[in-house]
């Protein structure tokens, strides 16, 4: 059965250790809003380690029309709600996915440019209905060693499945499942050229 909630997930998870389903997240007393917080932490984490294609999309930036920027640009725009982290990268031309935007400035949740339309790449968080069999994997493993110590007060099942998920700790969280997970995805998604366009002169001339 596929699992398609974040519910699906920690319960799967402490299928793994033999502990009792969690019923709702809301539930205190059975471990559910301690279960949620270490799901939310972890998952976060993972997205973290890696770029993954299916976690990673590309959204139009909003100009707030009443912001007076500070930092000598033209434009303020707002990074979208959704986004896990700073953005991958801006563009200025969607249609190009090799362009990468540089004349702007980062300014806490808001970009500030010049420009009249930008674009930004970023990490978002997905339901687990579109996570990889690899990722989704690794990430109940993951869960299963925290919750192993944190239910259970198993140090040694901890330390095995947190192996399991990320491989040795030379491996930088990229081995076990983990590192099945990013290589599935690196097998999928093409590598992107040198940006030897990227210049003011092959912008001017190509405009």
């Amino acid at each position: 059965m596929a699992l398609l909630t974040h519910l699906d997930v920690v319960n799967a998870a402490c299928a793994r250790i033999g502990a009792e389903p969690i019923e709702d997240f809301d539930d205190d007393l059975g471990g559910g809003q301690a279960a949620s917080l270490v799901y939310e932490e972890i998952v976060r984490f993972n997205l973290g380690i890696y770029r993954f294609s299916w976690a990673t999309t590309i959204r139009p930036l909003s100009m707030l029309t009443n912001a007076t920027p500070f930092t000598g640009w033209d434009y303020v725009y707002e990074l979208p709600a959704e986004r896990l982290g700073p953005p991958l990268y801006i563009t200025d031309d969607i249609t190009c996915p090799d362009a990468r935007f540089s004349r702007y400035t980062l300014v806490g949740s808001t970009v500030h440019s010049d420009a009249e339309a930008l674009f930004a790449a970023i990490k978002f968080l997905p339901d687990p209905h579109l996570w990889s069999a690899t990722f989704l994997s690794a990430t109940v493993t993951a869960l299963a060693s925290d919750l192993s110590y944190a239910l259970a007060n198993d140090r040694q099942g901890k330390e095995t499945l947190y192996r399991e998920a990320y491989g040795a700790p030379s491996e930088m969280f990229r081995g076990g499942k983990m590192g099945a997970a990013i290589r599935e995805d690196g097998q999928a998604t093409p590598p992107r050229k040198p940006d030897y366009d990227n210049n003011p002169l092959t912008r001017a001339w190509l405009s």
